[in-house]
């Protein structure tokens, strides 16, 4: 039996979304008539990511992670990108009078003292940025707390591109069916992350139809990320495979009816 291949490319931007997430552009849905036909001549779909252009528009401090819970009051940390240095600075701005938190530079690793008992509360969100444990509180000991892990203001390292096509690869990290291509974050804040599909990676495609086109950008936690109104791209391609049991004049009038 040949096999004929029919492939479409659909190249996607958030500003062509039918809906999305508001300015996090990064749950947008693309209204495409007939992406996936159930028809018997056609035997599998595929679909690939192609190449993409993603700015690092996003915070390493964000609504997800930007909450310091003490018994003496809550500390919420502005959006933005930090350092060791700035982040502790505007903590410290924030702190009780003789609380001061501080950085060893030889371990990573942060402490806070204070002139009193005090605690650490497990309602905070910074716990991954700071370096202590999430669902823990931390109470002083000799009016110190000290963190038992390195900071971390790295920030994501992957940004997961889900859909709503259910494929056969498994996302250890996201546990889902879903992931399209896990990108890596190798650039500095504010510039462009570009992905290529060198190894041609593409995968089998399990829905018998489609009519949109849901694309979803996670980060490391899985939470959706917030691109602050900057737009990226996706070449996204669809490849049909098709029984070739036509002569060309009805293989041609077929494909047009496909498409």
């Amino acid at each position: 039996m040949n096999i004929i291949k029919d492939t479409k490319q659909y190249y996607l931007n958030p500003s062509a979304g039918t809906q999305k997430n508001g300015s996090f552009y990064s749950d947008v849905i693309f209204y495409l008539n007939s992406i996936i036909k159930d028809d018997p001549n056609i035997l599998y779909n595929t679909i690939s990511i192609i190449h993409a252009e993603i700015p690092y528009s996003f915070y390493i401090i964000n609504e997800y992670n930007n909450k310091l819970v003490l018994s003496t009051g809550t500390i919420n940390i502005p959006y933005g990108n930090y350092n060791a240095n700035s982040l502790i600075k505007y903590i410290n701005t924030q702190t009780p009078t003789n609380m001061i938190m501080s950085f060893d530079s030889t371990t990573g690793k942060m402490k806070i003292t204070y002139n009193q008992f005090f605690s650490v509360l497990s309602t905070s969100t910074i716990q991954e940025v700071l370096g202590f444990d999430y669902n823990k509180t931390y109470t002083s000991s000799g009016n110190i707390i000290n963190f038992p892990y390195p900071l971390n203001c790295l920030g994501t390292k992957n940004l997961f591109i889900k859909s709503n096509v259910l494929l056969q690869n498994y996302n250890s990290v996201t546990q889902d069916y879903v992931t399209l291509s896990s990108i890596p974050v190798n650039v500095e804040p504010y510039s462009i992350i570009l992905y290529n599909n060198y190894a041609n990676s593409n995968f089998i495609i399990k829905n018998k139809v489609l009519d949109n086109l849901e694309i979803q950008i996670y980060d490391d936690n899985n939470n959706l990320v917030d691109f602050n109104n900057v737009e990226w791209n996706l070449a996204i391609e669809i490849t049909s495979y098709i029984s070739a049991t036509f002569n060309n004049i009805n293989l041609n009038q077929y494909l047009a009816q496909l498409n």
